[in-house]
């Protein structure tokens, strides 16, 4: 049995109809799309905020929503636990008083600790402020915290990094993988981000005008050329674990299986896991080695896919990890790209970051 079922419909003043499809069976996965796709209306319709008008919603064994049979269970009734991009935190409540209102109106027996919440979270030194004197990061702990605390079957989250800058995005991404790694809660968040897709989901579920488009692994299913395009001009963000960082003499090297990149001097992580990331543009590809260049970074791969999009190619080349290179028309043609063929890939460090 699925982990949750989701088939509905609603129609909204103004005419845009909300009509998706899906089962989920892996415990992290992603809605992924543009503004305006329908991935908040989705959330809200399993968490019961609101009511489709025809549908099926199912978490496990459990009924949530069924209009054949006049089913629809209140919000407090789900055993879902939601954190929105707002945080709606009780203003009047300090920390402490917002995790102690999660604990009284907790549905479930999941066995989640308060003190184990607040030791993941690093809230400790923050339960006696109130919500107002809080930096956005801050509350979006809390409101993790908050949620988690409830005891949750499923746990939602609206693009809960929507509003934090580049350094608090990194931080609260290596929280919620905590979250998932210590309580294995099953979690769908909702973003349109590829970076945090390729990060954190185990499963997306590609949306557009209301509909799942695609569904699959985050590099199956974010290589049509739609998501390549959406959200960010520079094509797709690419994002490769390194397996260990280490420093040597004056410069850090990162690796990926046997293959080593040479980074900034400044970029040793103090966490891990680690992800070097990059953009597209930022590759050069050659179908050998080339010496005498000031690129310390020449790394073997092989073509697996190449996605036209416009006057662009985007190509896939896999290291061990799969990462994105854009090229003209002409270069693929003059290079003869095509699956299986062998690439060296040149990067310079000044254009990798580390994030953890």
């Amino acid at each position: 049995m699925s982990l949750l079922d989701f088939h509905c419909r609603h129609r909204f003043p103004g005419g845009f109809e909300l009509d998706a499809a899906f089962a989920l069976e892996h415990r992290v996965a992603s809605l992924f799309g543009p503004s305006g796709s329908g991935k908040t209306s989705t959330l809200l319709s399993i968490a019961g905020f609101l009511r489709p008008q025809a549908g099926l919603v199912r978490l496990g064994e459990r009924i949530l929503c069924d209009s054949a049979r006049r089913v629809f269970l209140p919000p407090e009734r789900r055993h879902v636990g939601m954190v929105f991009q707002d945080h709606l935190l009780f203003p009047h409540l300090t920390v402490s008083g917002n995790l102690r209102y999660a604990q009284r109106h907790r549905r479930t027996t999941r066995p989640i600790w308060p003190g184990r919440v607040v030791e993941v979270l690093e809230l400790g030194h923050l339960l006696d402020r109130y919500p107002r004197n809080l930096s956005g990061g801050e509350r979006q702990r809390v409101a993790l915290g908050r949620a988690l605390l409830t005891g949750p079957q499923l746990l939602l989250l609206d693009e809960p990094l929507a509003a934090l800058d580049a350094a608090l995005k990194a931080r609260i991404l290596a929280y919620l993988q905590r979250v998932v790694a210590e309580w294995k809660v099953p979690t769908l968040f909702v973003t349109h981000s590829q970076a945090e897709v390729r990060r954190l989901a185990q499963w997306v579920l590609v949306m557009e005008k209301g509909r799942i488009v695609a569904a699959g692994p985050p590099e199956e299913a974010l290589s049509r050329p739609e998501p390549l395009t959406w959200k960010n001009s520079l094509g797709p963000t690419n994002l490769l674990r390194l397996e260990r960082v280490e420093r040597t003499g004056d410069h850090v090297t990162g690796w990926v299986g046997s293959q080593a990149f040479y980074l900034p001097l400044a970029e040793l992580p103090d966490a891990s896991p680690a992800f070097l990331q990059f953009v597209p543009t930022d590759v050069t590809l050659s179908r050998q080695d080339v010496a005498g260049l000031s690129t310390r970074n020449h790394l073997r791969g092989r073509v697996c896919q190449l996605v036209p999009v416009g006057q662009q190619v985007f190509v896939a080349v896999d290291i061990g990890q799969v990462f994105w290179v854009e090229v003209t028309p002409q270069a693929a043609a003059e290079l003869q790209l095509i699956p299986g063929a062998e690439v060296t890939c040149l990067l310079k460090a000044h254009s990798l970051r580390v994030v953890v």
